[in-house]
């Protein structure tokens, strides 16, 4: 029974995420094109992949539990060592979900032998790379316990060839189904690119994660051997330790899916949207990645030599200190060598595409404002260093305690990494401003950058000044006044002018911004609305016309239409549209009955009595 259990609990994300893309099928149906289904319909299309998906995740089960089985036998162990259960459900399941899945599988190709369309439907393309993603994520899962038991990390059990068997040729028939349908079609070109990014990302972080861990392993004896005197006389299990055969496990099934999938599945995009979904990768996962661990890494570094050369009390011996060394080299060089590849392949393809993609944009100026909330930071720590160690608090003078020494390694730290960070960064957004001109003034990515660290350094200054206010004012009100207090409004001071200093300087930047758009954009100035109640009287080939009418009015207007008079064609010049425009807008009252024909538009100013 906890079998059955597990089996039905972990089948409910599945039936969400069905849920999910049955939803996104049918939005996505009602909004393209003009409605008309060339194929079977959309209801019998997503009963049949439905109903196949369904079927064959039970029949993968099946089959994957029934090898399982069949493997502990060849072993010598007692088909039934897990219970009886487990073969009665694997039964089940093989018998009830491979005629099912095999009947409606069949039932699609008939379909598209009769409507070759079929291979372009979206619900078809959802079904093909949803069953790839969890095959891709099952056989990854078993080649890693293969590898694990053929290095010895682990004992052979029947899981390590009935996963990696079972899902694996699952994941191949149904590739082989997609290299066959290479057509394209515009509400199907996000599916393959979704698929193949996704996965190599998710290969590419197993791969990082296996290295990292190997690296470590093998940095950490040349750490003991330079900090201890005890290597020789270990007597642990050495390099070829289980965690390092787990980690090359895992390094190398990681490997392979990303290079598959980065190298031989990821084709030169060939839409706008698969081109952007390969920018997000690069820009938002792959290089935003590689450097944000790069810099951590270097920040750790940083932090704990300083702390170090400060001389805090309570640091021991340097072979416990540095002991985090090894990881964060292991971490350092994995995310250099991710960061590196990726930005040399940006490199390439930027100029290439010959303009500035928008996942940079938003890279940039992410990049930017974790720099510059990690340099705020830092002034602030340092302010609050500053002050402290000035200015004497419960009758001891701070100057020569050691207080300060671990906030002082963090802000120079901080003031370190972040400051040449936000410098490398905002200043090459702003380089790309001058080269762009309108398209990267105007981009969403740079306005939203600009209004939300405006909008968030005006809030930190009236929360800062409120509760430097608040604190000098208690203390006036009981009579406590000293110069101790600059002690308490350190931290909110120091935020106040940090935060308004910032808020100032891109404040500048907004109305420089302002300024060089209203340069650059050549408009006449919009007239105003007229806010009259308009109605047309003309026929129903007047509608173009009335729209062109309304344009220039700024306003709706009412159409009856008249019965009595012909189709005419109605072709008036825009002179003649704002000429329509200053007589509505001059007559008197705020009601106007325009009658429009083949002469031109009579202007009729009435009133209700």
């Amino acid at each position: 029974m906890g079998i059955v259990f597990g089996m039905v609990t972990n089948m409910i994300p599945l039936l969400v995420l069905a849920a999910i893309i049955v939803a996104v099928v049918l939005l996505v149906r009602r909004r393209s094109g003009n409605g008309v289904d060339p194929g079977i319909g959309t209801l019998k299309r997503l009963y049949f992949y439905g109903i196949s998906f369904a079927a064959l995740m039970a029949s993968a089960t099946g089959v994957f539990l029934l090898i399982d089985s069949a493997g502990d036998t060849l072993l010598g162990r007692d088909i039934f060592s897990r219970g009886q259960t487990q073969l009665a459900l694997a039964l089940a399941l093989t018998a009830v979900g491979v005629p099912i899945w095999l009947f409606h599988w069949n039932l699609a190709r008939k379909a598209i032998r009769q409507v070759p369309w079929e291979t372009q439907a979206l619900a078809r393309r959802v079904y093909l790379y949803l069953v790839l993603a969890v095959s891709a994520a099952a056989a990854a899962f078993g080649f890693v316990a293969l590898f694990r038991w053929w290095l010895g990390a682990h004992e052979f059990n029947g899981l390590h060839i009935a996963l990696p068997l079972v899902w694996g040729l699952v994941w191949a028939f149904h590739w082989r189904q997609v290299d066959l349908e290479k057509q394209s079609h515009p509400a199907t070109d996000a599916v393959g690119p979704l698929y193949v990014y996704g996965v190599s990302l998710a290969g590419l972080v197993m791969l990082l994660v296996g290295l990292g861990i190997m690296l470590q392993r093998l940095i950490l004896p040349a750490y003991d051997a330079i900090f201890t005197t005890e290597l020789l006389a270990s007597t642990g299990a050495g390099l070829w330790s289980g965690a390092l055969k787990t980690a090359l496990a895992i390094a190398v099934t990681g490997g392979v899916f990303w290079w598959w999938h980065w190298h031989r599945a990821a084709r030169p995009p060939r839409s706008e949207t698969a081109t952007g979904v390969r920018q997000v990768y690069l820009y938002l996962f792959a290089i935003l990645a590689g450097s944000a661990t790069v810099v951590v890494s270097l920040s750790i570094v940083l932090f704990r030599l300083l702390s170090w050369s400060f001389g805090r009390p309570d640091f021991g011996g340097a072979d416990d200190y540095f002991r985090f060394l090894p990881g964060t080299l292991a971490a350092l060089f994995a995310g250099g060598g991710l960061w590196g590849y990726h930005w040399a392949v940006m490199q390439q393809e930027s100029r290439a595409i010959g303009s500035l993609p928008a996942a940079r944009r938003v890279y940039r100026y992410l990049v930017s404002a974790v720099a510059l909330a990690a340099l705020g930071t830092g002034l602030v720590a340092l302010a609050g260093v500053g002050a402290g160690s000035i200015v004497p608090l419960g009758g001891k003078e701070l100057a020569g305690a050691l207080w300060w020494r671990g906030q002082l390694a963090l802000a120079l730290t901080l003031l370190a990494v972040g400051g040449p960070l936000w410098a490398y960064h905002w200043f090459g957004a702003q380089r790309d401003v001058a080269r762009g001109g309108t398209e990267e003034l105007a981009a969403l990515s740079r306005r939203v950058f600009v209004y939300l660290v405006f909008g968030v350094a005006v809030l930190i200054v009236l929360g800062s000044v409120s509760a430097v206010l608040f604190m000098v004012l208690k203390d006036v009100l009981e009579a406590n006044l000293s110069i101790t207090v600059i002690q308490k409004i350190k931290l909110p001071l120091g935020m106040a002018l940090m935060a308004g200093a910032v808020g100032f300087y891109h404040w500048l930047v907004l109305q420089e911004d302002r300024r060089a758009l209203a340069d650059t954009q050549d408009v006449a100035p919009e007239e105003p609305r007229i806010l009259k109640n308009v109605i047309a009287v003309a026929p129903a080939a007047a509608q173009t016309v009335i729209s062109r009418l309304e344009a220039h009015l700024g306003s709706p207007i009412r159409l009856w239409q008249r019965l009595d008079a012909g189709e005419a064609i109605f072709n008036l010049t825009d002179e003649q549209l704002a000429d329509a425009r200053r007589r509505i807008a001059g007559a008197p009252g705020d009601r106007i009955l325009l009658t429009l024909d083949a002469s031109g538009i009579t202007v009729v100013p009435y009133r209700e009595v």
